[in-house]
């Protein structure tokens, strides 16, 4: 009897362990979203495997104001890694910024490099607590923007159909009451590039707000790669 049951045993092992792997090596489940608040825009790029956090891509436009795009790790669901590179707003002067900072897994800042055009200067440990902050908090925004319906979706519009980027699949577009008009009359008449927020379907997408309206040379907006 024991040598017909050690096969089984082993046989169980493997196969536990064979669906551990499986479930490991799935890709991540991504996101796009973005949100619009003043004169600010956010768009999300987010990558999560098992309900858990792996990276969130951040590119934030404020016009005058500046923009950056952030990259933030975690690792077993807790922020390890911040990276961000452009242009914000110093005393009232546009500065170009680019940091990494790296955390250990009580949050404790460990190591960190920070650029202000392109002079090192040490990040205070008030600006490490709210970057970490930061990470959470954009986490948090990203997923119940999701989950609320508010997806980012850009792609070249021409005669009725939005050939979408990246994967050149084909959608019709409807289009809230907030869209103005004249915009309308636009799309209506010119070949165009446009990124914008709403819902995504299989054939169709609503758009809620434009994010970006261009002609149909304008490149797609793509994922922070930092």
């Amino acid at each position: 009897m024991r040598s017909a049951v050690t096969p089984l045993v082993s046989f169980l092992i493997l196969s536990l362990a064979g669906c551990s792997s499986t479930e490991s090596a799935k890709p991540p489940v991504q996101t796009q979203t973005a949100m619009i608040q003043g004169d600010a825009t956010s768009i999300y790029w987010l990558d999560e495997r098992l309900g858990f956090p792996e990276t969130l891509s951040e590119r934030i436009l404020m016009g005058d104001y500046g923009q950056y795009s952030t990259e933030y790790r975690w690792r077993k669901g807790i922020v390890r890694e911040i990276q961000r590179d452009g242009e914000v707003l110093i005393d009232g002067k546009l500065t170009q910024q680019s940091f990494l900072i790296r955390y250990d897994s009580e949050g404790q800042a460990v190591y960190q490099q920070n650029r202000l055009d392109g002079d090192m200067r040490p990040l205070r440990t008030t600006d490490l607590v709210r970057y970490y902050q930061q990470a959470e908090q954009a986490l948090s925004q990203a997923r119940e923007l999701n989950k609320s319906g508010h997806q980012f979706f850009q792609g070249y519009w021409s005669k009725g159909i939005l050939e979408e980027c990246f994967t050149d699949e084909e959608k019709a577009l409807s289009f809230n009451a907030a869209v103005p008009s004249f915009i309308l009359q636009r799309l209506n008449q010119e070949d165009n590039f446009i990124a914008a927020m709403g819902k995504v379907g299989r054939k169709m997408n609503t758009v809620d707000a434009i994010i970006a309206l261009d002609n149909d040379s304008a490149d797609c907006i793509e994922r922070p790669d930092l």
